[in-house]
């Protein structure tokens, strides 16, 4: 069922924008989701934001890396699950990434998911499966996701923490630009980061084939590349593949990590029993 209905996933997402329907299929599913995206370690610290001025280097225990975020959380989580198979990927016969790096979840509600599905892991081996997915080009995602505790039948939402290994081609939450307001809304960037298109452009168009955006963020205006900030996630896979560097990722050291930690803390309770 959830194969099937993954292929209606945009359907579905334009029903969210419908008033009675829209409200049921958010209270099912979406109900007080929060999730953050984060750039992959590579881009934040390829990118000029890294340095600061170009006279002052930032020493490398300065530099911000996204993949602190989950770290933190792997750490201070009682109970960790490893999936053995991405579904989105699975679901959507990925062609261009692996299967079996699929996601880990935190938390109490770990405890009710089938055996079949993974297994229980420790921080170690969950750190590792993570550095495998931003080898293989995947971005994380992580907070709380309804629609997670419901197809795995974990019980309260407040008691499950999902942390995504995501591509562009595959990731469910393409479906964004489709999704309600209040829906969408819950998915955000990383705090503290910001893109910029410089006077490098060229607007040959890297960043807008292929899928490089998985929302829609970026379009070419005038033989420029434009893009959406209400729409941008901060992923910072243009900044990755764009061939004359013209996109700058700005992530701030001040705000970025401690502000994504205290955003995503309180909507699970990983330490309970």
């Amino acid at each position: 069922m959830i194969k099937v209905g993954f292929q209606q996933r945009f359907l579905m997402a334009r029903m969210t924008r419908l008033p009675i329907l829209g409200r049921a299929m958010e209270f099912v599913f979406f109900e007080e989701d929060r999730m953050i995206y984060l750039p992959k370690d590579t881009v934040a610290m390829s990118t000029r934001a890294t340095t600061i001025e170009v006279v002052r280097p930032v020493s490398q225990t300065n530099v911000v890396l996204p993949s602190q975020v989950i770290d933190h959380f792997l750490q201070q989580s009682r109970y960790i699950f490893i999936m053995n198979h991405c579904m989105c990927r699975r679901s959507n016969h990925c062609q261009h990434y692996p299967e079996d790096l699929g996601c880990v979840f935190l938390g109490a509600g770990v405890l009710k998911i089938s055996p079949a599905m993974g297994h229980m892991a420790t921080v170690e081996e969950a750190m590792e499966h993570m550095r495998k997915g931003r080898e293989r080009g995947l971005v994380h995602l992580i907070g709380r996701n309804k629609i997670d505790s419901v197809w795995l039948n974990t019980g309260p939402k407040e008691e499950l923490l999902s942390i995504c290994n995501c591509c562009e081609c595959c990731c469910l939450w393409k479906m964004l630009p489709q999704l309600s307001g209040s829906i969408s809304s819950g998915v955000m960037r990383m705090p503290g980061v910001s893109l910029t298109v410089t006077d490098r452009c060229v607007g040959c168009g890297s960043c807008v084939e292929d899928g490089t955006c998985f929302v829609g963020a970026i379009t070419l205006r005038e033989g420029k590349a434009v893009i959406d900030d209400g729409l941008c996630k901060g992923c910072g896979r243009c900044v990755e593949r764009c061939p004359q560097e013209a996109i700058d990722m700005f992530i701030d050291p001040q705000v970025s990590i401690a502000q994504a930690v205290s955003t995503i803390e309180p909507l699970v309770d990983i330490r309970k029993e």
